[in-house]
C-alpha cells in the first residue's frame, strides 16, 4: 500500500533559519482550464504549518474552489502577484517598498483597467509619461509595471506581456548648464567644517553619528542597527551583521543585509574608538535619568524618549535643520557620507578591491559604478598631470619620485 506523500516542507530561508511551507492542489481553474495549486511559506514550526494546512482543507471542502474572474482589473491581478508570490521570495522592508511605489505611480496609471485590454500602445504611452515626470526612476516602474502582466501571462490570464513589447524610452538630457550638479559628496575640507559645526552647536549625538558614517562608510540602517556589541574596542574593529529597514506603514525593523557581502568586520581608527567610547558614557548617563534597565543588545543610536529603534527618516532631518541654518555649508545626505568616505579612500590611494570589502560591495562594478568620483583636488590635478606629460614625458608620479608602476 502508497503511503500517502507529507505535504509538509521543510526549508531554509536566506537569512539561515529554518521554516516550514506546503503546496496544495486546489482543482481545475474554470478561467484557464488549468490546474491550481497554492502555496504557503514562513511557518515558524511544523505544528503551525499543519494547522494552516487542515484550516485551507476544511475551506475547500465546505466553500469550494474561489474561482477566478475572467475579467479581472489590473489591480486584482497585482494584489495575487503581490500576496501569493512577491511577499513570498523578498524581505519585509523590501516589499512594503515595492507597494508603495504601486500604491503611488503604477495602480493610479494602469489599476483600474481590465488587464486584457491593456495594450501596447497604451503600456508605450504610460513609459513614455513615466520617463517625462520621473527620468531617474521610470525604468523601475517599468519593470515592476511588468512583473504583473508577467505573472498574468503564467497562469493564462493574457496571452502575452504588451509591458515587454514597448521600445524603452529615454529622458530628454537637459543642457549642459541649465541646472546645477548636484553632488552628494564632500571633499576632505567641507566634511571637516560640517563635522566642525555639528560638535560645536548641535546634540552630541548627531556629531557621532555622521562622524561615523563619515569615517567608516557605513550605511545609514547598518549604524542605525548598531549594538555595542558590535563594536570591539579591544581590536578597533565593528561588525555589521544587521540592517534597520522600514516595514509596513513606516514601521522600523531590524533584518539581516540584502547580501553575505553586506556581512563584515572593518577596522576604525582610534580617534573614532574613543568618540564611540565618549559617547557611550553619555548614552549610559541618559538611560539612568530615565530609570530603564541596560540592555545586552543596546543601540548604539537609540531613541532619546524610550531607548528603542529610531526612525530611518531621522537623520535627514537633522541635516535639514544643520542646512537651514547653515547655508554656507556643502549639503549631502546621510548616504553622501559614504560616498564621501569612497572618495576620500580613494584620493587616499586605496585600491578598489579594499573599498569594495570595506563598503560590502558583493559586486565591485557597484564600487567602480558608484563610488569612481573624482574629487575637486583630482579635478585640479588632471591638468597638471596632462601638463607634466607633455612637457616633459612623465606622469605626475613619476616627477613626485614615484615609480611609473605602482605596483613595482
Amino acid at each position: 500500500m502508497a503511503t500517502k506523500q507529507n505535504p509538509i516542507k521543510k526549508y531554509t530561508k536566506k537569512d539561515g533559519s529554518t521554516a516550514y511551507m506546503f503546496k496544495k492542489y486546489l482543482g481545475i481553474d474554470s478561467v484557464t482550464g488549468k490546474q491550481r495549486e497554492t502555496t504557503r511559506r514562513g511557518f515558524a514550526s511544523l505544528k503551525e504549518a499543519k494547522l494552516a494546512y487542515a484550516r485551507l482543507d476544511i475551506d475547500v471542502a465546505e466553500n469550494g474552489i474561489k474561482q477566478r474572474s475572467s475579467n479581472r482589473a489590473y489591480k486584482e491581478v497585482f494584489e495575487d502577484w503581490f500576496n501569493l508570490v512577491y511577499k513570498t521570495k523578498v524581505k519585509e522592508s523590501t516589499y512594503w517598498n515595492t507597494r508603495i511605489i504601486f500604491d503611488k505611480h503604477i495602480l493610479p496609471a494602469l489599476g483600474s483597467y481590465n488587464i486584457k485590454a491593456i495594450t501596447v500602445t497604451a503600456c508605450q504611452k504610460q513609459a513614455n509619461a513615466w520617463c517625462k515626470d520621473n527620468p531617474n526612476r521610470y525604468d523601475r516602474y517599468i519593470n515592476y509595471a511588468g512583473m504583473i502582466f508577467k505573472y498574468a501571462e503564467s497562469i493564462g490570464e493574457i496571452q502575452s506581456n504588451p509591458m515587454q513589447k514597448i521600445i524603452l524610452p529615454t529622458p530628454v538630457e537637459s543642457i549642459e548648464g541649465d541646472e546645477p550638479e548636484v553632488i552628494n559628496f564632500c571633499d576632505r575640507q567641507e566634511l571637516l567644517s560640517l563635522l566642525k559645526e555639528l560638535k560645536e552647536n548641535y546634540p552630541f549625538k548627531r556629531f557621532v553619528f555622521f562622524s561615523l558614517l563619515a569615517y567608516t562608510g557605513l550605511r545609514k540602517g547598518e549604524a542605525l542597527a548598531l549594538t555595542w556589541r558590535d563594536i570591539d574596542f579591544k581590536h578597533q574593529t565593528l561588525t555589521v551583521n544587521k540592517t534597520l529597514a522600514v516595514g509596513k506603514n513606516g514601521t522600523a525593523l531590524i533584518q539581516k543585509p540584502k547580501t553575505k557581502a553586506g556581512v563584515r568586520t572593518i577596522s576604525i581608527d582610534s580617534d573614532t574608538a574613543d568618540l564611540l567610547k565618549e559617547w557611550r558614557y553619555h548614552q549610559k548617563k541618559h538611560i539612568d535619568l530615565l530609570a530603564m534597565m541596560p540592555s545586552i543588545e543596546q543601540l548604539v543610536f537609540a531613541k532619546d524618549e524610550d531607548n528603542g529603534l529610531m526612525n530611518p527618516r531621522t537623520p535627514q532631518t537633522w541635516l535639514d535643520t544643520l542646512y537651514r541654518k547653515n547655508k554656507s555649508l556643502h549639503q549631502i545626505t546621510p548616504h553622501g557620507f559614504r560616498h564621501t568616505h569612497a572618495s576620500l579612500l580613494f584620493e587616499a590611494g586605496a585600491s578598489m578591491k579594499q573599498v569594495q570589502a570595506r563598503l560590502g560591495h558583493s559586486n565591485i562594478k557597484t564600487t567602480m559604478n558608484v563610488y569612481t568620483h573624482v574629487t575637486k583636488e583630482g579635478k585640479e590635478e588632471t591638468a597638471d598631470i596632462f601638463g607634466e606629460f607633455m612637457k616633459n614625458g612623465k606622469s605626475l608620479g613619476q616627477s613626485l619620485g614615484q615609480n611609473k608602476n605602482p605596483a613595482q
